[in-house]
């Protein structure tokens, strides 16, 4: 045999050799699944989700009063973008009702898995209760006011709550304060751990490798 085609040959082998050691055998019958434009259609929902809290936190935490007659538009974009956010890796995903493990059998290191914790604590514990804080006044009155259907479910919103005093309003300020100090961290929280999935992600093969 030539000797440079077995100079060829030899590197060839070495450097799938080299390969496999890094990423791994992959069989023939073995489908290489690929991230589409959905996935990068999430980072960007749920940077406008942090975005619009942020511009919200401008007015109640630092005052930026110029920002205040957006500031309950601001709550409800970041409300309805959160609730969206999660649709898009679900259309990616081959089996969505597959997605439901996250909640039910989690794997507490995965950073996949944190980020069901992390959007329910987002959802539940800041833009929930915050919206809540701050539109409870509205409720209680809507509650007193409208009839039927629509009244009873204003009622059930107010969770009881229907105290209107002075003293009570500025628990309801002082709650949405310390709740918006919280959800700035929250937000970072959950737009910047999907920086961190995409760096593990690229640094996958190489933790699991024989070095």
């Amino acid at each position: 045999m030539d000797p440079s085609l077995t100079t060829v040959l030899q590197t060839a082998g070495e450097a799938h050799q080299l390969a496999t050691s890094i990423e791994g055998y992959v069989y023939p019958n073995e489908q290489n699944l690929l991230w589409s434009v959905l996935i990068v259609v999430y980072p960007y929902i749920t940077g406008l989700v942090a975005g619009a809290f942020i511009m919200a936190s401008l007015v109640r935490v630092f005052n930026v009063r110029a920002l205040a007659p957006v500031y309950r538009l601001a709550l409800l974009t970041a409300l309805g973008f959160l609730i969206c956010a999660p649709l898009p890796l679900l259309f990616h995903l081959g089996h969505p009702e597959r997605s439901l493990q996250v909640m039910i059998t989690p794997h507490l290191s995965s950073p996949m898995a944190m980020f069901g914790f992390v959007y329910a604590w987002y959802m539940m514990a800041v833009l929930l209760l915050e919206l809540w804080c701050e539109y409870r006044r509205d409720l209680v009155a809507w509650s007193q006011r409208e009839r039927g259907f629509r009244g009873t479910l204003y009622r059930l919103m107010t969770l009881g709550v229907t105290d209107l005093s002075p003293a009570a309003l500025q628990i309801d300020e002082r709650m949405s304060k310390i709740i918006t100090v919280i959800g700035i961290p929250s937000a970072f929280l959950l737009h910047g751990y999907v920086g961190f999935i995409f760096g593990s992600v690229k640094a996958n093969p190489w933790w699991g490798n024989v070095l």
